[in-house]
């Protein structure tokens, strides 16, 4: 986005005293190239701000007439859905948000982050700011402003070591600010504006910051930007400059790397996970500014973000499990942006697995909890008594990590066959060495899984006293050694037992999408080009009945390529000659290979030689090893299959 440049004079005023840095410090960046201080109510040209006045609150999401007519609609039970969701965010308030501990800095146990004290004061305040103004109970107000005042007085948000605990804390603070304006004390509103001002925007400012989130292209762009936008809109009356640069800054800085996140697809670089904390905050930043300055600015209209949503709807297989590739736990959240996206797109099928998660009770655990009163505003938009089932069986992704996933009938019954199967490279934000590998569930059975991420705050400080550093993409990192990070432990092959190679990227070549065969072919070449001459790797299922892997190694002129093919799985496996038998309670599948080249079927331990590498009981690593000899080209066909 072009900067926009304003020519005017200077107009400041603030609830209290505000606390404000020099304008000539140099470390500070402005959009564009003037230190100008703009006219908060008469712009020349561009966003409008002059509605975001000290008379003019609530605005963010909802106005006070919103609230009116949400409140009539759950008061009346019209939708029972919506009640449901409103009950499922009073429970909450009720049970985590009027928390009576007070709230205390804290740093984790990596002494690096304030992260889980910003999203415990989140959960609360929001909780109690939404729980006020639907029930006009005063302790929902009493609690959302002590919990205010008591991160307002803490030192910083912890700005310098990880500003994604300020993007969290800021939300925080700005919907307390917002929601509760006017019947917060003085005194409180003036300590918020000028915490906001001092712990967030000049830090920004400033550049206060161990990692630059505005040149990211990851969820930290997102938080980090979705907070000071929310924080900027909500409290702009007091520090028009600071908030006017926040809002310009992230609308500048947010563009390109949504490009990258989303284009062309709307499929997400670092997986589902988070998918549903980055593009959360997204959806709260441009909600933010449609609901106050009545535009985002373009920002949606990205190429492959109106998409997103559907690509989500598709990440879920069976029993509640993520097709969890990069840094993701195997289990299932509820995906709270898709709300957005349903009510943005008229398109309430994109809720059908977040109704079935809200019916099941999942909604009051998930993850991102403490954001839930934000959906109140396009679930209220919606008719949420009318979601029907995807109609379409495979969704497919080009991009950074290219995905293809397959959902047979979307029953989530026995009937029902998942597969996903992903390319890209390692070398992503929160990527693992883990191109070509897939998921699969069938008869009720994940047969084929990801282990999923490690705890960070264990890795960081136990790699950091072995010299290494957890973040460090470099082909010679450390971070490779960790067992669930590496290729020999994902549902992919390896070449001579080499690392892949962090920078090669596979990418998916052929979508397969008829009424006998759902898959896909992704080229593997770039990812053990040091090892091999060429890889390519088709996964799909058969007659609705088999999984069936196809690869196709050439080795290199100088070197012979042993073929490591490994599935992780949960069933316990019998290795015979002919086969692999996989046994999950009453279920029984077959993995059976052949090839060019004569595969010998193989077991590998799951546990780790590495002390600080987590357990993984309850699952194995089956597969074949076979040798490609110097120059030659072997084809491999695996099938699992349940005869």
């Amino acid at each position: 986005m072009k900067t926009i440049l304003f020519k005017t004079i200077i107009i400041a005023f603030f609830v209290g005293t505000a606390v404000s840095c020099s304008d000539e410090d140099e470390n500070r960046f402005r959009p564009g190239s003037t230190h100008e201080k703009p006219n908060p109510t008469e712009p020349e040209g561009g966003l409008d701000y002059s509605k975001l006045t000290a008379d003019n609150h609530p605005r963010l999401l909802m106005n006070a007439e919103a609230f009116t007519a949400l409140k009539a609609k759950v008061d009346a039970n019209s939708s029972a859905n919506l009640t449901l969701l409103h009950n499922t965010i009073m429970s909450v308030c009720n049970s985590k948000g009027m928390n009576a501990t007070a709230l205390t800095y804290k740093l984790d146990a990596s002494n690096k982050r304030i992260l889980d004290v910003s999203r415990d004061a989140l959960l609360r305040i929001f909780t109690c700011a939404y729980a006020y103004r639907m029930t006009g109970d005063a302790k929902y107000l009493t609690k959302a402003e002590t919990d205010m005042n008591a991160v307002c007085n803490f030192p910083d948000w912890n700005s310098k070591r990880h500003f994604l605990d300020v993007g969290e804390m800021a939300t925080a603070v700005a919907f307390g600010y917002d929601w509760l304006y006017n019947e917060l004390s003085a005194a409180t509103r003036t300590k918020a504006a000028n915490a906001l001002l001092k712990f967030a925007f000049q830090q920004a400012q400033d550049k206060n910051w161990n990692l630059n989130f505005y040149e990211a292209t990851n969820n930290w762009n997102q938080v980090c930007n979705g907070g000071l936008v929310c924080a900027a809109l909500a409290s702009y009356e007091n520090n028009p400059s600071e908030a006017k640069d926040m809002i310009e800054k992230a609308l500048e800085s947010n563009k390109p790397a949504l490009e990258v996140m989303y284009s062309p697809d709307g499929n997400y670089p670092e997986g589902s996970g988070y998918w549903c904390y980055g593009t959360l905050y997204q959806v709260l930043m441009l909600a933010a500014l449609n609901s106050t300055l009545g535009t985002d600015n373009g920002l949606s209209d990205t190429p492959g973000f109106s998409k997103t949503a559907e690509y989500m709807l598709y990440m879920t297989g069976l029993n509640s499990k993520f097709f969890n590739y990069s840094d993701c736990a195997p289990s299932s959240t509820a995906a709270l942006a898709s709300w957005w996206f349903a009510d943005k797109y008229s398109n309430p099928s994109l809720l059908y697995n977040e109704l079935k998660m809200l019916k099941n009770g999942e909604y009051a655990s998930c993850a991102e909890n403490r954001l839930l009163p934000m959906i109140m505003a396009f679930a209220n938009n919606l008719n949420l008594d009318a979601i029907s089932a995807p109609s379409n069986k495979l969704w497919s992704g080009k991009g950074e990590t290219p995905v293809v996933m397959v959902h047979t009938d979307w029953t989530y019954t026995d009937t029902d066959k998942y597969l996903g199967i992903k390319g890209g490279k390692a070398g992503s934000s929160h990527g693992h060495m883990d191109a070509g590998s897939f998921v699969y569930d069938a008869y009720g059975v994940r047969w084929s899984m990801d282990f999923g991420l490690q705890s960070y705050t264990t890795l960081e400080s136990v790699l950091a006293g072995l010299g290494g550093n957890l973040w460090d993409m470099g082909q010679s990192s450390m971070r490779w050694d960790v067992f669930r990070l590496n290729n020999l432990n994902h549902s992919t092959i390896s070449i001579n037992d080499a690392r892949h190679q962090v920078n090669g990227a596979a990418t998916l070549t052929t979508t397969i999408n008829t009424a006998t065969e759902l898959g896909a072919t992704f080229d593997l070449t770039e990812v053990v080009s040091d090892q091999a001459a060429s890889a390519t790797r088709t996964v799909k299922i058969v007659n609705d009945k088999d999984l069936v892997v196809m690869d196709e190694i050439k080795a290199r002129t100088d070197k012979s390529a042993k073929v490591r093919w490994c599935m992780v799985t949960p069933a316990v496996p019998t290795v015979e000659s002919n086969r692999i038998v996989l046994t999950n309670g009453s279920k029984v599948m077959y993995l059976t290979a052949s090839g060019s080249v004569k595969p010998t079927y193989k077991q590998w331990s799951t546990t780790s030689e590495n002390f600080y590498d987590q357990a993984n009981p309850g699952t194995y690593m089956v597969g074949f090893e076979a040798t490609v000899t110097a120059n030659q080209t072997a084809t491999f066909t695996t099938t699992l299959s349940p005869k």
